[in-house]
């Protein structure tokens, strides 16, 4: 795991030193018209309370202010080899004017409901549905211990916040070669998530049921550090609104819905290369 981490350092440094020797007369500038981005990282995630509605054939009912929170506990090293039961996040970006970038991405996420957690349930189950709890009827309130009913709701390998975000870049400070560059980058962004979700409820789990299960939007802040003008180090801080209205908890069965919204406090380590396409009459360097 750490040397996968390391050959991917090195290889953004290798191919940054290459590009700065070939253009050591350029005037390169990351933050122009016309530079292209890349960047690749982990991320650790806090998440607030929120009331969950679970819909389904013979149930309706909510569960108050659970508790959410990450799977894997805070930033850790890239494992490639269990990629899809990590932290990540991928964004690609292009300056559209001069300070200004436009980026498509996906931040992938993991949360579940934290263990040793009592809540309230408010609604509808129908006999014979609940075999570990024997629910049955209709409750107003009722206090629901989800460590002793064995109930699960979670992400496992995954939540995808695929988004567009709109950035502003601003110079803090560089050397006067620009081998060495900070840049404030912070902006806005809205896209759509789709889920992978495990759910155990009364005895029947369900894995992995996969769905485009709505919507979120996004503030983030950090600092890119930018060594030989192509690589780059970026820290950032993310708040994000997430609203999954349609997240699928059973396969082959599309009315079995889990519903909520809640918040997403994001910190990331990004490492990335920085390039511009040459173009005739440009002093531009190319990659």
């Amino acid at each position: 795991m750490v040397k996968n981490y390391f050959s991917l350092i090195i290889g953004f440094l290798v191919v940054g030193s290459f590009t700065v020797n070939s253009q050591k007369k350029s005037t390169f500038n990351s933050a122009n018209k016309g530079v292209f981005n890349f960047s690749y990282g982990n991320s650790a995630s806090f998440y607030s309370k929120s009331t969950l509605n679970f819909v389904g054939d013979g149930y309706n009912f909510s569960l108050d202010k659970v508790q959410l929170w990450q799977l894997q506990k805070g930033i850790v090293l890239p494992d490639f080899q269990n990629f899809k039961t990590q932290q990540y996040n991928i964004h690609f970006g292009y300056n559209i004017k001069k300070g200004v970038n436009i980026s498509i991405g996906m931040d992938h996420v993991q949360y579940g409901i934290s263990p040793n957690q009592s809540t309230t349930l408010t609604g509808y189950v129908a006999d014979g549905l609940d075999s570990i709890s024997h629910l049955n009827g209709h409750y107003d309130q009722l206090a629901y211990n989800l460590d002793s009913a064995r109930f699960q709701y979670r992400t496992n390998t995954g939540l995808s916040f695929i988004n567009c975000q709109l950035n502003l870049i601003q110079n803090l400070r560089r050397t006067k070669n620009r081998n060495f560059v900070i840049n404030a980058i912070y902006g806005v962004g809205a896209g759509v998530l789709y889920s992978s979700t495990d759910f155990n409820f009364g005895g029947y789990p369900q894995t992995n049921v996969k769905s485009l299960s709505g919507l979120g939007v996004l503030v983030h802040a950090g600092f890119r550090l930018e060594f030989f003008r192509h690589i780059y180090i970026q820290p950032s801080l993310t708040g994000a609104f997430l609203s999954q209205r349609s997240n699928h908890t059973q396969n082959h069965a599309p009315k079995n819905l889990a519903m909520h919204n809640f918040g997403m406090l994001n910190t990331s380590l990004n490492a990335g290369i920085i390039f511009a396409i040459k173009k005739k009459g440009c002093d531009c360097p190319g990659f």
